[in-house]
Formats: C-alpha cells, sequence, structure tokens
C-alpha cells in the first residue's frame, strides 16, 4: 500500500501536478488544466483544507453541480484542485490553461489523490 501523500506540487508551466510521498520521491505525475489568463491560479504555498465527495462549486460567471474529489485549498474554498468531468466530457485535452483558477484533473487521478491525501497536506503552486 502507498503511504498518504506528504506533498503536491502544482506547476503552472508545464501544466502538470506532481505527488510526493512520505520520502519525498516522486509517485505520480499528472497532467491537469489550471486558471486561463483572465482568472489566474494562484501561486504559493498552500495546504488542504477541506476535502468534498461532491460539491456545487460558484463562482461570478458559473454553477458548477456535483464536481467531484474536490479538495480546497484556499480556507474559503476558493481554490480547489478536482475531478473535471465536463471537460473530459466535451472531450477538452489537459494540459491546457483552461480554468477559473481552479485546478482541474482527469477524474481517476482526483479520485485517487482524495482517497489518498490528508488534511494539511501541503502544495506547492509555482510558475
Amino acid at each position: 500500500m502507498l503511504d498518504l501523500i506528504a506533498s503536491i506540487v502544482v506547476d503552472l508551466s508545464d501544466q502538470k501536478l506532481y505527488v510526493y510521498n512520505q520520502q519525498q520521491e516522486l509517485v505520480r505525475t499528472v497532467l491537469v488544466s489550471t486558471g486561463k489568463a483572465s482568472s489566474p491560479t494562484p501561486t504559493g504555498s498552500a495546504q488542504v483544507f477541506t476535502k468534498h465527495r461532491s460539491v456545487t462549486m460558484r463562482g461570478r460567471t458559473y454553477v458548477a453541480p456535483n464536481v467531484p474529489w474536490a479538495m480546497c485549498i484556499t480556507e474559503n474554498e476558493m481554490i480547489c484542485m478536482h475531478g473535471a468531468p465536463w471537460q473530459e466530457a466535451a472531450g477538452q485535452a489537459f494540459g491546457v490553461a483552461r480554468s477559473s483558477g481552479c485546478i482541474r484533473i482527469p477524474s481517476p487521478h482526483a479520485r485517487w489523490l482524495f482517497e489518498n491525501t490528508p488534511v494539511g497536506t501541503p502544495v506547492t503552486i509555482q510558475v
């Protein structure tokens, strides 16, 4: 069995999420979609504050019901890492900045992350 995830790094330049175990070994790399230029994903240090198996997300220009495997990395739950079944259903590739600031993850990886990442896990978002 895999240890719990010790840290996550999101690189905005290559649109990838890197997962590290307790020994700081890279255990998974995932293509993601982060914020587009008009709604960028904030950089810096964060942590997983809350987790929701399914949640309705609301922004100024959208309401997204049933967003799966959400792990919010800001206390106000405005920036989260989550599955994006609508992006998959539309045939839109990951690896392209296209979100409203959240970190969209292919659903199978989002579920795996959700199940293996404890609240409090550090998340670094870098360029």
